[in-house]
């Protein structure tokens, strides 16, 4: 199973690419391909978030537009400050056992305040709820579906 990652600015911003990664790979994740971009494009974060992930969509049925907006326009800057590395890891194993693990006992979960104990976003978050953007410092696929929709997005030659 291929699953998208992303190296978000403030991991790039405090020196923890190669941390990240020897977590994961030492895990038993390879790394399949990888590229670094400088600045992230308003167009491909609105894809990669609004069109993928649905993101807008989720937070304007959770809390109403004006949050979905105050909250999009923070995550496009926080994600165009600097430059990201997106990359793919792969796994033997299907896609639900595969992203569940990353995200529950390696990634941990979105909010670093939440996120359990070890997990990379403990661990490397910023873990001020008041602080906005929530700075996790890397992105996982939330679910299979979405880990092959992403993949195909920012690596179309793996898709």
């Amino acid at each position: 199973m291929k699953v998208l990652l992303i190296l978000k600015p403030d991991c790039l911003e405090k020196g923890l690419e190669n941390e990240v990664k020897n977590i994961l790979t030492s895990r038993g994740y390879k790394i399949v391909a990888e590229s670094r971009i400088e600045k992230a494009s308003e167009e491909m974060l609105e894809k990669h978030y609004n069109m993928l992930g649905k993101l807008r969509e989720r937070l304007t049925e959770a809390k109403g537009e004006e949050f979905a907006n105050k909250v999009i326009s923070s995550t496009f800057t926080y994600m165009s400050r600097g430059p990201i590395i997106p990359f793919v890891i792969e796994k033997d194993g299907d896609g639900v056992t595969v992203v569940e693990e990353l995200r529950n006992n390696i990634i941990g979960k979105t909010r670093p305040w939440e996120a359990a104990k070890g997990t990379i976003r403990e661990l490397y978050g910023n873990k001020n709820p008041e602080h906005d953007p929530i700075e996790n410092v890397i992105h996982c696929s939330g679910s299979a579906e979405e880990a092959r929709s992403e993949v195909a997005l920012w690596f179309p030659e793996l898709a």
